[in-house]
């Protein structure tokens, strides 16, 4: 490519580690988000359900990184992102809640979940050419560029498609391609030919039954936020109007079910998943889901890497540098937002020197 040409990339996922790509990468690359969602979030997914919201992706985030840490100074300071939960507990089975202490380095997002990620846009990527609603399906090699330069390693051709019509498809164009879906999907999509892809393929992920209930009180709940097992119907619940900017005159329950346990009942029936939750929930806690005017189960297929990336901190990612395909998530280091972020800036500053 000409000097006077940027390298176009596209990053496919508008959560943590895409937006900070694109974030890093904006002023030397031509850069195209592709997001097969409606809206912004990846983990940090948030639920409407009038008059309830739920936070039913991740919960909270940690913040222990420097550079993590710099990048989001500016919404601690707005108040965008304030410490929770404070009043944690870990729940035990036949006796009351054992009482945890507040994790001072833990983080919510005022009003909702995905308001992180729309801000972070707004404020570093107000121009990007974001594709929302639009999942990639195919990704091949762009025949026509690559014969134009005379070079076989010019180009890939993406064919996308309408979320909410399959039919309408269309084609995409860049120079790299970089995934940040999880790597089960990424598996799929990138070509086999890339000399990562069976460290795709050995990445292990659990999926999770998320329960969420609303109330049209204010529950005395006594808590914030609680601990189950990784092998029980709970393995972690928050009370969302305890988070900042919420609700205060109803409570909305995020449940997610323990990872395990949540891989043991991925293909069971959506209603004897929910009954065994609630009847847990009630077991350890006494909150009787009766009462409950909203009850909803969202099904996470990928939502822990169980097995993460065989990498290292420095390297948390995976790149072919010959074919110009590259991957990144949390899955490459373990299931926290903030390993989300640390993998993609590790990409994008292997990838500077190369763009």
């Amino acid at each position: 490519m000409g000097s006077d040409i940027m390298t176009r990339i596209a990053i496919i996922g508008a959560g943590m580690a895409g937006v900070t790509l694109a974030t890093l990468l904006k002023d030397k690359a031509d850069i195209i988000v592709i997001e097969k969602s409606r809206g912004v979030s990846g983990r940090l997914a948030h639920r409407r359900a009038a008059p309830f919201g739920f936070d039913h992706g991740a919960a909270y985030m940690t913040i222990r990184d420097h550079g993590f840490a710099d990048m989001l100074a500016p919404y601690q300071s707005s108040g965008l992102l304030q410490q929770w939960p404070q009043h944690p507990v870990r729940l035990r089975s036949g006796d009351k809640p054992e009482p945890l202490p507040p994790k001072p380095d833990s983080y919510a997002v005022s009003g909702t979940a995905s308001a992180l990620i729309k801000a972070m846009i707004a404020d570093h990527l107000p121009d990007i050419d974001m594709r929302l609603a639009t999942k990639a399906v195919q990704i091949t090699r762009d025949s026509e560029a690559a014969k134009a330069a005379n070079d076989d390693k010019v180009g890939w051709r993406i064919v996308t498609e309408d979320s909410s019509a399959p039919e309408d498809q269309s084609d995409i164009i860049a120079d790299w391609v970089i995934s940040t879906a999880p790597a089960p999907q990424t598996a799929a999509l990138l070509p086999r030919s890339a000399s990562f892809h069976q460290q795709l393929s050995d990445v292990e992920t659990d999926g999770c039954f998320t329960l969420m209930l609303g109330f049209d009180t204010a529950l005395n709940i006594g808590w914030d936020a609680a601990w189950g097992a990784h092998d029980q119907p709970l393995g972690f619940i928050s009370d969302n109007r305890t988070k900042p900017e919420r609700d205060q005159t109803r409570t909305a329950l995020t449940i997610h079910a323990g990872n395990i346990w949540s891989s043991r009942h991925l293909t069971s029936n959506y209603d004897d998943v929910k009954a065994r939750m609630i009847a847990a929930l009630y077991t350890h806690t006494g909150i009787n889901a009766a009462t409950a005017t909203h009850i909803g189960l969202q099904r996470w297929l990928y939502a822990n890497p169980s097995r993460p990336l065989h990498g290292s901190e420095e390297t948390p990612f995976v790149m072919d540098t010959s074919l110009r395909l590259a991957a990144a998530g949390d899955w490459c280091l373990g299931g926290r937002i903030e390993n989300a972020y640390l993998s993609g800036s590790a990409l994008a500053r292997a990838l500077l020197p190369l763009i």
